[in-house]
């Protein structure tokens, strides 16, 4: 059993020199294939990251003024969570907004100043059926009429940017994604079928001295499927080495590729499974013709 095992293997990586004017450009096309592959789950990965924190746009924060007294606060926050589109309103002391300041920027830059530059204020929450660029303009318009107001802030122009742009990052990666994958499908199908047609012969003397069919198929399966683990995993090489260099030049990118290997050895298993499995529809296919022009 162990040495048809090790014959079929060593069948399998024989093809790869004797046919290789086949399987190069087979191989240089998966590669090549992969890394837009690969390119593409990425960038899916970065859209669906940018979707999940959209919520925290819709965030309105309405800075007091200096003459607020400190009893007034409650008031003042009750009359804000009766405001229409409102899910939840927070109290942000200056103290906290300091400390906060100070965990996420250098200290260096509140050196120039005496005291607490930074007012106390609300942070307002807009509830999940009002999280869209309408409603935020139309909560922070109402919110800034107030007068113990002093500034009131919402990142409208994001909020509006990403909504604008949501359908388009998740359809466009899905649809390349789709069309590579199909691709990968056809070349990987040609050439089993060209490897096939190079060992005509051997596979029709196979089958005339009693070889089953996975005995048959199996070397022409595990040799697309090494084409397919060999072509993505040179691709996500390069992608990842591409990728280290950006986040070095610009550290912001990282939070948005931080699910890269997950997408790379996702990438990895699926082109591997899917190039043994249509090598094995081929070969079947190739023997099922071969059993009915002999019939």
């Amino acid at each position: 059993m162990f040495g048809q095992l090790g014959y079929l293997i060593s069948e399998s990586f024989r093809g790869w020199k004797q046919h290789r004017t086949v399987i190069l450009p087979s191989l240089l096309t998966i590669f090549l294939c992969s890394l837009l592959l690969t390119s593409s789950f990425t960038a899916l990965g970065v859209s669906f990251k940018l979707i999940s924190v959209e919520k925290s746009l819709y965030v309105v924060e309405a800075f007091l003024s200096e003459d607020v007294p400190e009893d007034s606060i409650p008031v003042i926050k009750t009359r804000l969570e009766h405001t229409r589109h409102v899910e939840s309103v927070s109290f942000v002391s200056a103290d906290s907004a300091l400390a906060d300041f100070r965990n996420h920027f250098s200290a260096d830059m509140l050196d120039l100043v005496e005291g607490n530059p930074i007012p106390a204020f609300f942070r307002v929450s807009l509830s999940k059926e009002a999280r869209n660029p309408l409603d935020l303009s139309e909560v922070r318009h109402a919110i800034a009429e107030e007068s113990y107001f002093e500034e009131v802030q919402a990142p409208i122009k994001w909020a509006s940017r990403i909504a604008s742009w949501k359908f388009k990052m998740v359809f466009w990666p899905i649809c390349v994604s789709i069309l590579l994958l199909i691709t990968l499908s056809l070349i990987i199908c040609n050439s089993v079928r060209l490897s096939l047609m190079s060992r005509k012969l051997l596979v029709e003397n196979m089958k005339y001295a009693g070889g089953s069919y996975l005995f048959i198929e199996f070397p022409f399966v595990l040799e697309g499927a090494a084409q397919g683990f060999v072509g993505s995993s040179a691709a996500i090489l390069l992608l990842g080495l591409m990728i280290k260099s950006v986040v070095k030049m610009f550290p912001i990118v990282a939070t948005g590729v931080e699910y890269f290997l997950i997408v790379a050895l996702f990438t990895v298993f699926l082109e591997t499974i899917l190039a043994g499995y249509f090598s094995f529809r081929t070969v079947r296919s190739f023997l099922f013709e071969k059993k009915g022009e002999q019939d």
